[in-house]
């Protein structure tokens, strides 16, 4: 069940993600729901890193998130701590990027936001352990 929702949750990652990555490079086209910060996140400065759309970084992470999680949970031929080492620095970026919308650009992108709720559920679900 763990391993099935993870999966879920990192394709939903991936679709916003490219959504994003898509967006960036026509920001006035993107559709935002709440408040309508995503033009200007999008089209700020922090948008890209040495000329690369952060949402371009986004859509590697929930990738190669993916492909560990099968590594770990499907095909257990590799430890859990790269995984949970991948998550926590994907999560601690997530958490880089909020920073700059809130003090930085003055602006929330809404699909952002909801990357870093995935980002959130996907370190719950990496570093829960079930009780025995």
């Amino acid at each position: 069940m763990k391993q099935r929702l993870l999966v879920i949750l990192i394709v939903a990652g991936i679709l916003v993600s490219g959504y994003l990555f898509w967006k960036t490079f026509d920001p006035s086209s993107v559709i935002c729901s709440i408040g309508g910060g995503c033009e200007t996140v999008l089209s700020s400065r922090y948008a890209k890193i040495f000329g690369f759309p952060v949402a371009g970084l986004g859509v590697f992470w929930y990738l190669a998130t993916l492909l560990l999680v099968w590594l770990v949970y499907f095909w257990r031929i590799w430890a859990e701590l790269p995984l949970q080492i991948w998550a926590a620095s994907g999560l601690a970026f997530s958490l880089y990027l909020l920073y700059l919308e809130k003090y930085q650009i003055g602006a929330y992108c809404t699909w952002c936001l909801v990357s870093l709720g995935l980002v959130v559920l996907i370190n719950g679900l990496i570093f829960f352990k079930k009780k025995k």
